[in-house]
């Protein structure tokens, strides 16, 4: 019997929705203007540590002062439409979080790091940012 139900649960589970990434929610968000600072969030279709960030890290950076001067922007890592950022390098790793100014890579967080260690590493990106 029990084999039988493990084989029933895993067809169930493969027969689930996949999870799509929530970049496609965050739409309204506006590109800054010329000269502002940005946080783009580079994430992916059924990340776990997406997921984290989102539940963990980004209440908190949204409420924040780091949040002020350092606004965030979801894209998704196959979104053709995210061709314009000009990163220093590609993404290969989801989520990464990359600060821009005037769409020109200042500095980036690559992989889920923690909220304390992403706090930090915030913190260091903005201070060093031109």
């Amino acid at each position: 019997m029990r084999p039988l139900l493990r084989t029933l649960l895993f067809v169930l589970a493969m027969l689930a929705p996949v999870a799509t990434s929530m970049a496609d929610v965050d739409t309204e968000a506006a590109i800054p203007s010329a000269g502002a600072l940005e946080l783009i969030v580079v994430e992916a279709e059924g990340c776990i540590y997406c997921k984290l960030f989102r539940r963990d890290v980004l209440p908190t950076y949204q409420a924040s002062e780091q949040a002020k001067d350092l606004p965030v922007r979801f894209v998704d890592i196959n979104d053709v439409e995210a061709d314009h950022l000009s990163f220093k390098s590609e993404v290969d790793i989801v989520p990464t979080f990359v600060v821009v100014k005037s769409q020109q890579e200042v500095g980036r967080i690559s992989g889920y790091v923690g909220p304390e260690n992403f706090f930090h590493s915030i913190s260091y990106l903005l201070a060093s940012a031109p």
